[in-house]
């Protein structure tokens, strides 16, 4: 490669990286829409991003806004409608804004067929006289250690730390666990269950962060999105929050987000 060939690779080589970085940076925009069902707005939808893994939810006049890029997929489902996916072609791409509308679930039954189980109508009662039987798991198949939790690595240091019972009693004798003595006077076992603590909270903000982006959650909730990471901590550790299910539901979360929302700016100053 001669000298000229040489200036006009590396003049050129920069002015086209700019334009490929560029290009992504612009491809990716902030799409506004609504969700409407037979000429209704439509709340609560949850939309989801299936590319970027981003969500959100439609507010009470069925407005969204989420950010996507050229040929994403977004998912609109709720219990009541039928879930509808949606292209993203140039065509919205352009106009920066989209109207979603919903069919309702329908179910329709061919006939009815009354069977002679001496009901009362009382579901409570009525469940009782029918035997189910459990579905077929390991722990049913017998299976060795189906019950077993894994441990993560600090469930294994707390229970090395912390294992057996403190005095153990030989008739009038009595043996102390040094080991778990020394680490619950040092701090360790509490440092450890911290930890543990720590993991879960951080495991469950992966969890949340993949159903909602911050801004997201600044906007549905009016809270600064500087102030989300505090918020989302302050809600890890209310006392509400282990009430909830273990299995994360956005519609759960982003209710018990917004019941919280009014606790936290009151304390924080921010109504």
């Amino acid at each position: 490669m001669n000298t000229k060939d040489s200036f006009c690779f590396f003049t050129v080589l920069p002015i086209l990286l700019a334009s490929m970085i560029g290009y992504s940076q612009e491809n990716v925009i902030e799409l506004t829409g609504a969700v409407t069902s037979q000429n209704t707005s439509v709340s609560n939808i949850l939309i989801v991003n299936i590319n970027s893994k981003k969500s959100t939810i439609t507010n009470i006049d069925g407005v969204f806004s989420i950010e996507v890029k050229s040929q994403d997929t977004l998912q609109f489902s709720a219990v009541q409608y039928r879930t509808k996916k949606i292209i993203i072609i140039d065509e919205i791409l352009n106009q920066k804004t989209i109207l979603v509308d919903l069919e309702e679930k329908v179910v329709q039954l061919d006939e009815v067929i009354i069977l002679p189980h001496h009901l009362t109508g009382k579901v409570a009662l009525d469940i009782k006289t029918f035997e189910t039987k459990p579905g077929i798991t390991s722990s049913s198949l017998g299976l060795p250690k189906a019950k077993i939790k894994v441990k993560t690595k600090n469930e294994r240091l707390l229970f090395e730390a912390d294992d057996g019972r403190l005095i153990k009693f030989y008739g009038v004798a009595a043996t102390i666990n040094v080991s778990k003595l020394i680490n619950k006077i040092s701090g360790r076992t509490k440092e450890l269950k911290d930890r543990i603590l720590l993991d879960e909270h951080i495991k469950i903000e992966n969890e949340i962060d993949n159903l909602f982006s911050k801004k997201v959650l600044s906007q549905e909730l009016e809270i600064p999105q500087t102030n989300i990471t505090d918020f989302l901590d302050f809600c890890l550790n209310h006392p509400d929050f282990s009430k909830l299910p273990n299995t994360i539901n956005a519609l759960r979360i982003l209710e018990f987000f917004k019941s919280k929302s009014y606790e936290y700016k009151k304390a924080n100053g921010l109504n």
